[in-house]
């Protein structure tokens, strides 16, 4: 018959100074992951400790376990009561549906209910086992190394301070291998009486020599580190004078210092199906802090039925737009708590988990998605009633489809929409640093000297950081501010090279700087499409080298309308030259036509083409032999027409251009389309010309040239009169340096 023994007040110090150790594992999942609360998992550790500490049977622990588990995923999870049915039975459903989904690694597709069981039970057998080898075993040690080399890690390869946590596990660490060591000796001692003196004597013993040891290492002068932190000189960036840590290209919700080099990151995101190619807008911010962006006072709206909620024109108004359909789905191993819309959201449907609520930022019009909802007041009496709101916990979403309208903005209108700002836009939206640099507004004036209404103003400087040759798009060899200078005159007046948060913010402080209020967008370019469905809708693949950032400007009596400062990006807004007066068109922003280099014409394939073109002399007599010589001849280059003819097609067309450079311009332009079409990829149905000039894989430099000779095709077409002069000849030089560079 077995005997219960009744646990020591040793047992009970051993698993509180176990618990120590532990929670030292919990505490980065807050600050590293999107783990709202620690508190579940805390009670965890503390269950289990207390249960197998109290409790000598093993057999007799684990229904206490299982009942204790299904309380706490109750109590976090559910709004049931306990002794109800319903909750266990969703339960077991939801575990049985993402088994298989465990058994295949496809996190992202269970369930929040799965993932935090699975999860719950995961710790809980792993917290049994720890406190038998630590507790029963007494095989603390390794226990200890582990859990310094963990907190080490951490430390130094990840955003986290980790230097207090190592002190405290040195402290609770050698107390426990302490404790342990001694109720070791003291059982093998024979009298009963010296057993407990000499127990509390070496333990206070051991206490006084951690102590004087961790003071000493706290109060003692330190000398600066000999090496160079290991992270950033791996990665070439802890030589001196380079101050900048290599960052990967992502989104992130933290903007509070931005600029410094970054790497390239291919990881899929979401694969989205949309009829319209648009940007995915996940946030904005307003206050510019000198080193970055952060967000100013909120209005937050809770929406517990995002399946039958509508957003009415939240960005824009009084402009003609286009409807937009579009599903997202999450399949990378990246996913997200904020939901990213084209446009202007209008609807949002068909999103997994189903349980999903949303907190609505009113003021930055960004969604995000919380873990279902919980109850906020118990009832109380007859009438009590309860009232519910959106969970704490973050909840990402597998998928989601999306109903929006993307504005057809009218030039005229906004141009004509004056400066009468709301008091509430021009306070919060005018918003600069007191220490702002004069020079700032000093070239923001500069360079908006001949615009007369704000829609100028934005465009002028919208060109002068796109266009003026000035500013390079840099990700790799990019300089950080010193302390303490401003970013955005960093990069205006000294560095002049980064990437699309150094040009959007660029362009958003110096619009302040003039009064015109704007703000700050990130999210998602429309990514790469790999193919259409059975509805002809476009399949985009959005990854983490996509992640964007724009600006947003407000124009009186139609809102937010977005605007590209980066060079090597285009905007999908769609824009409608309607302007109708006898004021010359606004200026369009001419690419640098300085400092031609020869033009590389590859192998030279072009060459021979050109120069074989000359028609052979007849010879009067010819013997049948050379006559079976030529037939082969003649075949064979028949062959290698036939082999070659694209090269040949492309080649006449661009004969057919420079025959007659007296043709209108929309002329020429066809042609060089179809040269273009006949090099890379033919333009698809329904495909408009801007559409097939950013869907089409080419140089930077040739890119920015087709998109110039588009828009100014644009608006020979649309607007219904011929190019000047100037801009006749800046076109024709874009068209040939276009042809000259062009290779099958």
């Amino acid at each position: 018959m077995s005997v219960w023994k009744r646990s020591t007040i040793w047992q009970w110090i051993s698993a509180l100074l176990l618990f120590f150790m532990l929670r030292e594992w919990l505490l980065p999942l807050q600050e590293l992951t999107d783990t709202g609360v620690l508190w579940p998992f805390l009670v965890i550790v503390a269950g289990v400790l207390v249960i197998d500490v109290a409790i000598p049977h093993r057999w007799a622990t684990l229904p206490l376990k299982v009942l204790g588990l299904l309380w706490l995923l109750h109590a976090t999870l559910f709004d049931a009561p306990l002794f109800a049915t319903d909750w266990l039975a969703e339960l077991y459903r939801h575990i049985v549906h993402d088994l298989p989904l465990a058994f295949r690694q496809d996190w992202g597709a269970m369930s929040i209910l799965s993932r935090n069981a699975l999860f719950d039970t995961m710790l809980l057998v792993l917290i049994t086992m720890l406190t038998y080898l630590v507790l029963e075993q007494r095989q603390g040690l390794w226990f200890v190394f582990l859990t310094e080399l963990y907190l080490a890690v951490l430390d130094t390869f990840l955003p986290y301070d980790a230097s207090a946590g190592i002190v405290r596990t040195l402290i609770f660490g050698f107390l426990l291998l302490s404790v342990s060591h001694l109720m070791r000796m003291t059982s093998m001692a024979t009298v009963t009486e010296k057993r407990s003196r000499i127990l509390f004597g070496s333990l206070l013993a051991s206490l006084l020599v951690i102590m004087i040891s961790v003071g000493i290492g706290y109060a003692a002068p330190k000398k600066a580190a000999s090496w160079p932190d290991p992270i950033a000189f791996l990665l070439g960036s802890g030589m001196e004078g380079s101050p900048a840590v290599m960052k990967k290209v992502g989104y992130d919700n933290n903007d509070e210092r931005l600029g410094g080099p970054f790497q390239q990151d291919n990881t899929l995101v979401f694969t989205a199906t949309t009829n319209e190619r648009s940007y995915w807008r996940g946030d904005s911010k307003d206050v510019y802090t000198g080193v970055g962006w952060e967000k100013g006072e909120r209005e937050y709206e809770a929406i517990l039925d995002p399946q039958n909620y509508e957003w009415k024109n939240e960005l824009f108004r009084g402009l003609e737009t286009k409807k937009v359909e579009a599903t997202l789905q999450f399949n990378g191993p990246q996913q997200f708590a904020t939901v990213f819309y084209p446009g202007q959201l209008n609807k949002m449907s068909n999103y997994a988990p189903p349980n999903a609520t949303v907190v609505y930022d009113k003021q930055n019009q960004q969604l995000e998605v919380r873990a279902g909802k919980i109850n906020l007041i118990r009832a109380t009496g007859e009438n009590g009633r309860k009232e519910y709101g959106p969970n704490t916990l973050l909840l990402k979403l597998n998928q989601y489809k999306l109903d929006a309208e993307v504005p057809i903005v009218s030039e005229k209108a906004v141009i004509a929409a004056g400066t009468d700002y709301p008091d509430e836009i021009k306070e919060r939206y005018l918003q600069l640093p007191a220490n702002l640099p004069p020079r700032v507004k000093e070239l923001a004036q500069s360079v908006t000297k001949n615009a007369k209404t704000p829609y100028e103003k934005v465009r002028a400087i919208e060109n002068y950081l796109r266009t003026s040759g000035k500013y390079k798009y840099e990700t790799k060899d990019v300089p950080v501010a010193a302390e303490g200078q401003d970013f955005v005159d960093h990069f205006l007046f000294e560095s002049m090279r980064g990437y699309c948060d150094h040009f959007s913010t660029s362009m958003a402080v110096m619009l302040r700087s003039l009064d015109i209020p704007t703000r700050w967008v990130k999210g998602f370019a429309p990514g790469q499409r790999v193919g259409s469905d059975e509805k002809n809708r476009d399949i985009m693949e959005v990854r983490n080298k996509d992640a964007h950032s724009w600006v947003e400007v407000y124009f009186p009596g139609y809102g937010w309308i977005p605007f590209e400062a980066t060079s090597t990006f285009v905007s999908p807004v769609r824009f409608n030259y309607d302007l109708r007066t006898s004021q010359p068109q606004l200026p369009i922003p001419v690419p640098d036509l300085g400092n031609q280099t020869s033009p590389d014409r590859g192998d030279g394939r072009f060459d021979r083409l050109e120069e074989g073109d000359a028609i052979p002399q007849k010879r009067f007599s010819i013997p049948w032999q050379v006559n079976v010589a030529l037939l082969g001849v003649a075949a064979g280059a028949g062959f290698l027409a036939w082999r070659r003819r694209k090269e040949i097609q492309i080649w006449w067309l661009r004969r057919q251009i420079d025959l007659d450079k007296s043709n209108k311009y929309t002329d020429r332009f066809n042609l060089l389309l179809r040269v273009m079409e006949r090099v890379y990829t033919r333009r698809q149905s329904g495909e408009t010309l801007r559409e097939y000039a950013s869907r089409i894989t080419i140089p930077a430099d040739k890119r920015q040239d087709l998109r110039y000779l588009t828009e100014m095709y644009e608006r020979t077409v649309y607007g219904y009169k011929e190019l000047e002069q100037k801009a006749r000849s800046v076109a024709e030089q874009l068209i040939e340096r276009l042809l000259r560079q062009l290779k099958p």
